[in-house]
């Protein structure tokens, strides 16, 4: 059986996140070693039987170490010039012995990876999909601040930083502590004096971890830091790379960015330097207790018997053959290696470590904006109104809306008109549920949205915004954006009355014309009609137009502008624009001032009187 036709068998198990991340928010507010095992244990409830098979191979795969020493010791034991037949005898029955025990390696070997692998990859894909869920269902107070390469190297680096200690616990705690234990018990059984020898490493070890582990910290800490502003940086760069050209600042943009990476590299050599040093101590006390031991050994194979008095008790010491030494000596060197194995790992915990509580704090940072457990309506007919709504948006200092009252009928058009920062945005995203009123009241058909199901409620709404985002993905995808199994023919109706069919046609694939990131390739013109294409394939009944037209030429917002009439038609619809040409044709209109409604009327009443409206009016011809 091939490896193409095995790993596809083997699929990461994604369990339900909340469980998961409960264990990351518990571990944000605990620095400790024994609080990063034990958030990783709490992260994966009900996986005990596959750390345990983890656990049970891992001891058949180090068979050969336990028993190879004693199988060596007793040939060594065996030679004898005068009578070579006696160890002659017993090595094809040791060479069969170590054949089988190989092979039986082999397979074990294998099998642990594989569940391994499992258990680690299901993981990341776990976390992975419960902070995503997480991040969408966050306030949009968060996503106002969050910094888009903070939140990618939290997916990231963070993510394998805890492979990285899921590796080490299987490796080297699991494997390596089996083989502590064990070796410990056959030393201790063979000769309790040189077992005593070699624990006298283990307090200065662990005096040296202990020294070691704040530091290492520290520097883990500052690492992430710099490698979250050095990513930023990097996609700011490749973001504004237009800007960037169309002002000549290519130097300056690539020294902010070096600046960036040379800052990791500094942070990344302090931590390596740390992690050396560590190694390196750990490596000393380990040779010193190695020449220790291997004096004592010889020592004992060349005394003479002697008795000792030992805290009272006594102790009668023998000569021990080459065979013993040699077993002793073997021992002692594969507990050396298995204690040094868990001590080394120490760098990977603390990195771990920060990469666990980095990943806890974004889980609390990302506070899930409630759905509310409202009604579910399966449509609506359309009819919003704002009661005396007063709104400051979280950590402002002045409030943005001052007792809004707004009525629209189902079917009919409002245009929200008014100069920057007079609200007309703050009250499209109040609608669609992203942040709550301070007081006053917003009902859909008469049901506060406190008494609505959100996540509901936005499936009737289509919204086409000034920023169209098109993924990296199909046409026909983007039209059908979020529905698992697009239709076809819903997607091509869609595109003929948004106006795109044309253009969607002349492409290579049509409909399944893959594009690039961000819709590059397209006009804004044509960005915009698939954006409005998308909003009809969802049939909604309530429309909010932010600023729709406001960045296109007057060839293309004439071909756009014939869309929206297509799509506002027998819709309840929000606009929200600036040019007056976009809302002659809305069957009322709001002039917005300072947070208030300062007119409303249809488009010729506001024209006819001496007010806000025609001011803008006279403004914009200017």
């Amino acid at each position: 059986m091939s490896i193409s036709q095995l790993v596809p068998r083997i699929r990461p198990v994604v369990a339900p996140p909340t469980r998961h991340l409960r264990a990351l928010v518990r571990q944000a507010a605990d620095g400790s070693f024994a609080a990063t095992l034990g958030a990783y244990a709490r992260l994966q409830p009900g996986r005990w039987w596959e750390w345990l098979s983890v656990w049970a191979l891992q001891a058949v795969r180090h068979c050969p170490v336990y028993v190879l020493p004693l199988i060596t010791g007793g040939l060594i034991d065996r030679i004898d010039p005068q009578m070579p037949s006696k160890v002659l005898d017993a090595l094809p029955k040791a060479l069969g012995g170590a054949l089988a025990l190989a092979l039986t390696t082999v397979v074990a070997t294998f099998i642990a990876h594989v569940l391994l692998s499992r258990i680690t990859r299901s993981l990341t894909a776990t976390l992975r999909a419960a902070l995503i869920q997480r991040i969408n269902r966050a306030s949009l107070a968060f996503h106002d601040q969050a910094r888009a390469g903070e939140l990618q190297n939290k997916f990231t680096m963070d993510m394998g930083r805890l492979e990285g200690l899921q590796v080490y616990l299987a490796e080297t705690i699991l494997m390596q502590g089996t083989v502590v234990v064990v070796v410990s018990a056959i030393m201790l059984a063979k000769n309790p004096l040189l077992f005593a020898v070699l624990l006298v490493a283990v307090p200065v070890n662990l005096l040296v971890v202990r020294l070691a582990w704040k530091r290492m910290q520290q520097e883990n800490e500052a690492y992430r830091s710099a490698e979250t502003g050095f990513l930023a940086d990097l996609i700011e760069a490749l973001q504004g790379v237009r800007i960037t050209r169309a002002h000549a600042i290519e130097d300056f943009v690539n020294d902010r960015v070096a600046r960036s990476a040379g800052t990791v590299a500094q942070r990344a050599m302090r931590l390596d330097v740390l992690n050396n040093l560590f190694g390196t101590m750990s490596w000393s006390i380990s040779n010193l207790v190695n020449m220790a031991v291997m004096g004592f050994g010889i020592w004992l194979c060349v005394m003479q018997p002697m008795e000792l008095s030992l805290v009272g008790m006594q102790l009668s010491l023998h000569p021990i053959s080459l065979g013993d030494f040699t077993i002793l000596i073997c021992y002692h060197g594969i507990l050396s290696g298995a204690i040094g194995g868990i001590l080394g790992g120490m760098p990977a915990i603390a990195a771990a470590k920060d990469g666990i509580r980095s990943l806890g704090e974004l889980y609390q940072e990302a506070a899930e904006q409630a759905p509310g457990d409202g009604a579910r309506p399966e449509r609506i007919h359309g009819a919003v109104a704002f009661a005396d709504v007063v709104f400051r948006y979280p950590g402002a200092s002045e409030h943005c809306l001052r007792g809004i009252d707004l009525k629209v009928e189902p079917g009919t058009s409002l245009a929200l008109v008014g100069p920057s920062g007079s609200g007309k945005s703050t009250i499209a995203s109040l609608l669609l549920g992203f942040y709550r009123p301070d007081s006053g009241r917003i009902s859909v058909d008469g049901q506060s949205l406190s008494d609505l199901h959100l996540p509901t409620l936005r499936s009737h709404v289509g919204v086409v915004s000034q920023d169209v985002h098109l993924f990296r993905a199909s046409i026909l995808d983007n039209i059908a954006w979020g529905d698992r199994k697009p239709d076809r023919a819903r997607a091509e109706w869609a595109a003929e009355k948004a106006h795109a069919s044309e253009f969607i046609a002349a492409l290579p694939g049509g409909l399944d014309h893959e594009l690039a990131d961000r819709g590059g390739g397209l006009s804004g013109g044509q960005r915009q009609r698939l954006a409005i294409a998308r909003a009809l394939y969802r049939d909604p009944r309530l429309l909010i137009l932010d600023e729709a037209t406001s960045a296109l030429d007057a060839a293309s917002e004439r071909q756009v502008q014939a869309a929206l009439e297509e799509i506002m038609r027998d819709r309840t619809t929000l606009i929200i624009a600036h040019r007056l040409s976009t809302v002659k044709r809305a069957d009322r209109i709001a002039v917005l001032v300072d947070g208030r409604v300062a007119e409303l009327g249809s488009y010729d009443e506001l024209m006819a009187r001496d007010g806000a409206f025609r001011r803008l009016a006279i403004q914009a011809l200017q």
